[in-house]
């Protein structure tokens, strides 16, 4: 029974080997199909259904342009991936701040002299480091060789497509994006708790690019398949962001209620985790961002975590983003309680900076013109010209729908 469980795993194998191998050259099945291997035999080998001769191996090789050896996936070959992803896990610790956890998977790595394995990490901790630096443009050319050369499996390739996602979103190429994260889960489908912390990671990744394209009911879906393995999570980051992710999602579907419970239990779990200070200080302003908004808000809540998020931000260099957002949020503060004057010099404070995302930036233009209204109403000209003048840059799909109801109130409203 051993033998035949060996058996069906090997098979599994050899299918998601067959599957990373076709979509990292960009192919259809039906692009594989040769003589005697049809479309639908390629769909059974990749679901692991089916057991190729040495013949067909030889075959699918030629069209994939591969050594027939890249596509039989033995133990060495699955050790050497686990070996991969705790490299993975290594700098994706350090990326997050977690530098205890970083030096003591490295540590367990020990030394290895494989060349192609040796120059693969080389390759990805290079990557990761422009992730860090927001170098998006190299960080995409840095992916594309790195994802054409020598991989020790499609769960690290699927890493690859998560950074990838992230920096197209940013570049404005959304659609890419969310082929990428597409990719990302597709690849990370296999065996293992390390793969399918991946997928986990994957999915989240897919997550955010959807919402960011205004696909909200492929997010919903997403977020369904995450909740399922909370309980899983612990208290770690990948269930802080389960629950940001679920926040985001039920915000911009206008479920403030459900936004602020989501987001409520992924602050609350900032206290057991000594990570990345940028990342807790996103969080903490996702979460004071989302109870703004919320009916019957606490807004010494919202003042609670600002002044946390200020005081880390103190103790960290180069952070201008982060402090941008935390005045944006509180100039919607200084508007809500009357202080008009105040409000418009934090929000030009924030606008001054040129760190805000697109819809910080309208947030604090909308606020402008409802400024300029309750002081001078007839002088609020330049504030709804420079509302109009931003509104021809941004992508719709991606901003909160609720916030574009108001900004067509202020658009129609007639002086």
């Amino acid at each position: 029974m051993a033998a035949v469980d060996e058996g069906r795993k090997s098979l599994t194998r050899f299918g998601a080997r067959l599957r990373a191998v076709r979509l990292q050259r960009g192919l259809s099945q039906k692009d594989l199909a040769c003589p005697g291997v049809s479309m639908s035999y390629v769909s059974r080998l990749e679901s692991g259904e089916r057991v190729p001769s040495p013949a067909v191996v030889r075959r699918l090789a030629e069209v994939l342009g591969v050594d027939p050896s890249e596509l039989m996936v033995d133990e060495d070959r699955t050790a050497m991936q686990d070996e991969a992803l705790a490299w993975c896990e290594a700098l994706l610790a350090y990326h997050d701040g977690d530098l205890v956890m970083a030096v003591d998977l490295l540590e367990t790595l020990g030394k290895r002299s494989d060349e192609e394995m040796f120059g693969w990490c080389v390759r990805w901790t290079r990557l990761v480091m422009l992730a860090r630096q927001r170098d998006h443009e190299g960080l995409l050319l840095a992916a594309a060789k790195l994802r054409k050369s020598w991989s020790p499996g499609p769960a690290v390739d699927a890493l690859v497509e998560i950074l990838r996602a992230s920096s197209l979103r940013r570049l404005g190429r959304t659609a890419e994006s969310v082929r990428a994260a597409t990719e990302s889960v597709e690849l990370a489908s296999g065996d293992g708790e390390r793969v399918r912390r991946v997928n986990t990671r994957a999915l989240i990744a897919l997550c955010a690019e959807l919402t960011a394209a205004g696909r909200l009911a492929d997010a919903e879906q997403v977020v369904d398949q995450l909740s399922v393995r909370l309980p899983e999570l612990g208290r770690d980051r990948l269930a802080i962001s389960t629950w940001w992710a679920r926040a985001k999602v039920a915000d911009r579907l206008g479920d403030r209620t459900e936004a602020a419970h989501c987001i409520r239990e992924a602050v609350g779990m900032l206290d057991d985790f000594d990570g990345d200070p940028e990342y807790r200080c996103r969080v903490r302003l996702a979460g004071a961002s989302i109870a703004l908004r919320t009916p019957g808000a606490n807004l010494d809540e919202v003042v609670a975590l600002l002044d946390k998020v200020e005081t880390t931000v103190a103790a960290m260099r180069q952070q201008d983003g982060l402090l941008a957002h935390a005045r944006a949020l509180r100039a919607e503060l200084a508007l809500r309680d009357g202080e008009v004057d105040k409000a418009r010099e934090l929000a030009e404070e924030a606008l001054a900076t040129g760190r805000l995302d697109a819809e910080q930036q309208l947030r604090c233009h909308l606020l402008l013109v409802r400024a300029a209204d309750e002081v001078d109403p007839e002088g609020s000209i330049g504030a709804r010209t420079a509302l109009a003048a931003l509104l021809e840059h941004i992508n719709p799909e991606g901003v909160d729908p609720l916030l574009w109801r108001d900004v067509a109130r202020i658009a129609l409203r007639k002086h």
